[in-house]
């Protein structure tokens, strides 16, 4: 019996062991990359999106990024293609690119807004606005899609609009950068 409890747990520890390095390892994908191109989101035709939507979180997406880079250094350049300051990737730099795509852009709703605060401890907290983009991180020198992820963010009950939607998203994105750069 003490065997069987002896090989179960052994078994336990290596799976739980052998996994954590699977998921670190994934997770360093990024470390070399120290310059980022963001390209504006494309938005499908018939989308209740704005065209301006991808633009919009594009710019928002450059803006956590360089909001996080101060505390994290995650990278040494960050433009978004085509922005107005027309800084120019150095050349010699590993260049991550980031595009995407809007997959869901809801509008606040009064009805959804009103059963979601039916939620006992959390309904007075919770907006009806979202947003979801598919994002592609792209070496530029190979034109290979290293990784992609769906990032679906919600707004909050004081700040229900789908820009504060946006707003979140670009922060997970960046919060999702930091993990696949392994700090």
């Amino acid at each position: 019996m003490k065997m069987k409890n002896f090989f179960a747990v052994f078994l336990v520890l290596g799976v739980v062991l052998g996994g954590y390095s699977l998921v670190t390892a994934a997770e360093a994908i990024l470390k070399d990359y120290n310059a980022v191109i963001v390209k504006d989101l494309e938005v499908p035709s018939g989308s209740p999106a704005p065209e301006s939507a991808g633009t919009q979180m594009a710019e928002k997406a450059v803006y956590q990024i360089k909001r996080y880079n101060e505390k994290y250094h995650l990278f040494d350049t960050i433009v978004k293609e085509g922005g107005k300051a027309g800084k120019a990737v150095p050349s010699g730099e590993k260049v991550l690119i980031i595009k995407g795509e809007v997959k869901e852009y809801t509008p606040p709703t009064v009805g959804r807004r009103i059963g979601r605060s039916f939620i006992p401890g959390v309904g007075g907290h919770l907006g009806s606005a979202s947003f979801t983009a598919h994002y592609k991180f792209i070496d530029k020198e190979s034109g290979n899609v290293i990784y992609e992820t769906d990032l679906q963010t919600s707004s909050t009950a004081s700040n229900d609009t789908p820009e504060y939607a946006m707003d979140r998203n670009g922060e997970a994105l960046v919060k999702y950068i930091i993990k696949l750069k392994g700090k």
